[in-house]
């Protein structure tokens, strides 16, 4: 038998047995966690990054604007393992001081993979801008340094939210110390 004809064969053999031929895919379906990002944000995200690197503002659509407050999507997949870290601003000088972060990890509209909250223990919060660098690299650095809901949460921010994320949006507000910080979250 010819070289070409045993190699037929080996592959008919495990074709037949399931080995081999397959190719693994990147990610499983199964670690998908988010098709898209919905963000509402007094005053605005400057900056994100995915898993350490930065995303690029062509990724970001503005779906909204209100007297300077954002409403965002980000067109991004996330996958189990990630991390997000999303530097916002909100300017102390206006509206009391108002604050507002929320976030939907979207598969569609009422359909969520993350939502933003102070009490599940995958968001963080990093106010130094000494610690930024490693805080945005590392997945698990200061991940101890527990994000908290604004200190004067701005009032519209969960209708807005819910307005392009979806009614059943139950996520909350989350911010850090100062009115610059770097939220970050793991999605598990």
């Amino acid at each position: 038998m010819s070289l070409y004809a045993r190699l037929v064969a080996v592959f008919i053999v495990c074709s037949l047995f399931g080995i081999g031929g397959k190719i693994a895919p990147k990610q499983k379906e199964v670690d998908v966690k988010a098709r898209y990002l919905i963000t509402t944000t007094d005053d605005f995200i400057v900056d994100i990054y995915q898993n350490g690197k930065h995303v690029s503002d062509k990724r970001r659509e503005l779906l909204n604007e209100i007297f300077g407050a954002t409403v965002e999507k980000i067109n991004i997949e996330v996958h189990k393992g990630d991390w997000l870290v999303f530097h916002v601003v909100s300017n102390k000088m206006r509206w009391g001081g108002a604050a507002y972060f929320g976030v939907a990890g979207c598969f569609a509209r009422d359909e969520f993979g993350f939502v933003s909250r102070t009490d599940d223990g995958n968001w963080s919060a990093c106010d130094t801008t000494t610690d930024v660098d490693d805080f945005i690299s590392h997945r698990e650095y200061f991940a101890h340094h527990e994000v908290r809901k604004p200190t004067s949460p701005w009032g519209e921010g969960d209708l807005h939210e819910k307005e392009s994320a979806g009614d059943k949006w139950n996520g909350e507000a989350v911010w850090g110390g100062k009115s610059s910080t770097w939220i970050k979250v793991l999605v598990d």
